[in-house]
Formats: structure tokens, C-alpha cells, sequence
């Protein structure tokens, strides 16, 4: 094996390898979830996926610690806490190999013996076999908490390489058959799915199983802008895709906001913390309520909306204590900040890594703006104040 250093710890930063494959902490902290990756690196080569970079795509996974091992760095972990979003694999597609399925029910057998509370995200576009169904309700009828993000994009093979997209398909009912909670995951858009033919059949399929919609847009790091850019032109020429929150074509976003008249009763977030928190039944925790994308871009239905009202309503603002209270305990005691929209915004007037502001997000349950840290290897998120771009 290739000579590495630590990859276990908190550290944002990637492991550099030998064999110019990255890695990242088992556990860390990304946007909305605990983002846990005892096995890294995936047999798929989506062109939009951001393992490109890192080395990560069309290789053999690596198995980089036990199910036993990984139950006790996430629990140890200092993001961990125990009502908290927490996606398993996010570093390959865990359905994609027999060997990953076999890691992921061990796993979930360790999270169930250890009587983990929190929600367990897994996110996959790969054929979810019936065998992975049933220790999927295994778990959860032992108390586990398990929801299944399904990719489904309506993106051909000549971006998505590797995928069957009849599996994705097949994958709905399968899932909704057995009880299992479904979010659709639609994400990313490019030029040659946003068409009305396209959208409307992603849609129509999606919304008959699924409990509800993430919309999310185009993520474009630096080193990945030439890349993507044969894919998608426009990309090359359009100043600030990389410090967005998420690229869209026009034709898409505009779609995607006007879902409500297709389907009233089915909901279409841009934010994964807002899904998660309707098809949980919690209010909202991570400062959105109120918030434009709460406004203006997610199609909340009214009585998860009535739920945040009412829990906002009871909300107290999180004094400057607390705020210095909390930012102590990530190591940024010495920032500057300030407290704004009564108290529902937190500013740091600082470069701040984006999984250190996503925990701040949840510790505090405020919106939390940061400057972003130029030598963050996460990509811009809408959690430290990134903003989209559309195209078109």
C-alpha cells in the first residue's frame, strides 16, 4: 500500500498517496451531515463527480478501516452528536460492489448494536439488490434510522459512465415497495438533461415513490473547470461558477421552481437539511427557516412549514457567550463576529473551512457566514454563504 498520513483525525485537509489518490478523514463534516468514508475511492467515472480530482474514480475502492473501527471514530468523533445527519460512503457508491454491500451491513449492524440515534443517509445511483433491502429494514426495525438518497438526473451514459440508469429506475419502487424513506437526489443539471422531455420524465417517475425532491446544482472547482467545461461550454466563460453554491442552466432552475404546479402536494427543496427535516417530521435546525432559499426556492408543503413556524416562535438567539462558547470549542475562539437578523445569522469575519462552519451551523442552529478559506480542499456551499449561478 501506498505510504500516506493520518487520514482519521478531524483535519479538513486530504491525505496525499503515492499513487496520486487523496484521501479524506473517515469522519468530517460536510454541509448538512456527518460524512463517514471507511471505504474510498469508486469503479464508476461520472464526468460532473468531484473524486476526479482526488484521483477517486474508476479505481477499486479501498476498505480503510473496519465496521467496528468506523462505529468508534464516528462516535468519538468532535462533530459527532447524536441527533445529527450522518451519510455513510460519500467518498464511492457503497451499492456499486459486492465487497462495499458486505462493509455496509456490518456497519449497520455495528450502528444498531451500539444504538445509534442519528439519521443514517446512504446515497447511491447504482442497483440497490434486494439482499441490501433487507438489511436496510433490518436495521431500521431494530431502531436505526435509515433514509436512501437516490440519484436520479436523467443524464446519459456518456457523462454518467458507468451507471445503468434502468437499475436507478428500478430502484423506486423496489425501495418504496419496502418501506424504506426515499429521497430523490436530483443533481447535477447540464445543458443536455434540462429539457422539458427530460425533466418532466425525472419528475413524474420520482415524485410517485419518493418522499420528496433535492435539487442541487452543478459543484465547479478550479481544477475541475476544464473538464467540466467540455461537457458544458458556457462554464469557461462565465466568471464565478467556482465560488458558487451550485451551477444551473436556466431552463432547468426555472423548472425546477415552478414543480408546485405539476405536483402541489409534492415538495422541492434546494437544501438537504430542509428534506431531511420533513421526511424526519423535526423543524428546521440548521438556520434556513426565514432564510431566501426557506422563501423564495424551496417548495415547502404548509404543514412542515406550520412546524417551523411554531418552533420558531419558541426560538431563543444564541447570546455572544454562547456564540464565543461555541467557537471555542472549534478551535476559533479568537474570530471576530457578529450577530445579525436577530440572531439568526452568525458573521465571522474570518477565512473559516467549511466543515467547521457547517458544525457551527448545527451547534448554534443559526445561519453561519464565512470568508471562504482559499486553501479549503471542500468545494463553495450555500451553508458558508456561496450563491447560485445560472446559465443560460
Amino acid at each position: 500500500m501506498a505510504d500516506r498520513v493520518s487520514f482519521e483525525g478531524p483535519a479538513r485537509k486530504f491525505s496525499s498517496v503515492q499513487n496520486s489518490r487523496t484521501r479524506t478523514p473517515i469522519v468530517d463534516q460536510h454541509a448538512t451531515w456527518i460524512a463517514v468514508n471507511p471505504i474510498q475511492g469508486c469503479p464508476k467515472a461520472c464526468t460532473y463527480c468531484f473524486l476526479n480530482e482526488r484521483g477517486q474514480t474508476a479505481v477499486p475502492p479501498e476498505h480503510l478501516a473496519s465496521a467496528i473501527h468506523t462505529v468508534d471514530l464516528l462516535l468519538n468523533s468532535s462533530f459527532y452528536g447524536p441527533s445529527r445527519p450522518v451519510a455513510l460512503y460519500t467518498w464511492t457508491d457503497v451499492m456499486a460492489l459486492p465487497a462495499s454491500r458486505a462493509h455496509l451491513a456490518e456497519l449497520l449492524e455495528g450502528l444498531v448494536r451500539r444504538r445509534v440515534s442519528n439519521p443514517i443517509v446512504l446515497i447511491t445511483k447504482c442497483d440497490v439488490p434486494d439482499e441490501t433491502i433487507k438489511v436496510i429494514n433490518n436495521a431500521r426495525q431494530r431502531g436505526l434510522i435509515v433514509l436512501v438518497y437516490l440519484s436520479y438526473s436523467g443524464l446519459g451514459r456518456n457523462i454518467e459512465r458507468g451507471i445503468r440508469h434502468v437499475a436507478i429506475e428500478e430502484n423506486f419502487p423496489r425501495l418504496a415497495e419496502a418501506g424504506v424513506p426515499i429521497v430523490h437526489y436530483w443533481r447535477p443539471a447540464f445543458p443536455e438533461s434540462a429539457t422539458t422531455t427530460t425533466m418532466e420524465r425525472v419528475l413524474d417517475w420520482a415524485s410517485h415513490y419518493a418522499r420528496c425532491t433535492v435539487a442541487a446544482g452543478l459543484k465547479v472547482e478550479k481544477a475541475a473547470l476544464p473538464r467540466l467545461s467540455e461537457a458544458w461550454p458556457e462554464l469557461a466563460s462565465t466568471p464565478a461558477v467556482t465560488e458558487a453554491e451550485g451551477v444551473y442552466p436556466r431552463d432547468f432552475w426555472e423548472f425546477i421552481h415552478r414543480t408546485w404546479q405539476r405536483y402541489p402536494d409534492y415538495p422541492l427543496f434546494h437544501t438537504n437539511s430542509c428534506a431531511l427535516s420533513y421526511v424526519l417530521g423535526r423543524p428546521d435546525e440548521f438556520g434556513v427557516f426565514g432564510s431566501q432559499v426557506c422563501r423564495v426556492r424551496n417548495n415547502c408543503p404548509i404543514a412542515q412549514r406550520s412546524l417551523c413556524t411554531a418552533t420558531d416562535a419558541e426560538w431563543t438567539a444564541p447570546t455572544a457567550d454562547d456564540v464565543r462558547a461555541a467557537l471555542a470549542h472549534r478551535g476559533l475562539g479568537q474570530v471576530a463576529f457578529t450577530l445579525a437578523e436577530a440572531g439568526r445569522e452568525l458573521i465571522i469575519e474570518a477565512a473559516v473551512e467549511t466543515n467547521l462552519a457547517a458544525a457551527l451551523t448545527q451547534d448554534l442552529g443559526v445561519r453561519v457566514r464565512v470568508s471562504r478559506d482559499d486553501a479549503d480542499a471542500y468545494w463553495s456551499s450555500g451553508t458558508a454563504g456561496a450563491t447560485p449561478v445560472i446559465l443560460g
